[in-house]
């Protein structure tokens, strides 16, 4: 982005039912998807991952039942996570859970 372009903030569903990936942001052509913001809660006991394509980038954090995570904006700086440039926003579950939640993405590159 140049220094005089708009940072557009975008929103998202997080809606994960069954173990293994479930897309939460299709790929877009030449740019990162980077959350800023994310929300979520587990219906059951669940490891958690994300991944960017098939490239896992953050590992498994284990939930209990009615667990769940809030994590708002603070900066550009401050993200949770950021897949690599042309690549999904996968969520990965271990096991069967209602994973359920929303967050707010910007496209990047």
């Amino acid at each position: 982005m140049g220094t005089n372009s708009p940072v557009v903030i975008k929103w998202a569903e997080i809606n994960a039912t069954s173990s293994g990936d479930t897309s939460v942001i299709a790929a877009v052509s030449g740019k990162k998807i980077r959350v800023t913001a994310i929300t979520l809660v587990c219906s059951a006991a669940v490891g958690v991952g994300w991944k960017s394509g098939s490239n896992i980038k953050i590992n498994a954090m284990p939930f209990a039942q009615n667990g769940g995570m809030a994590l708002e904006f603070v900066s550009p700086a401050h993200f949770f996570v950021e897949t690599n440039a042309g690549e999904a926003l996968i969520i990965n579950l271990s096991v069967n859970s209602n994973v359920r939640g929303s967050l707010n993405y910007e496209e990047i590159g």
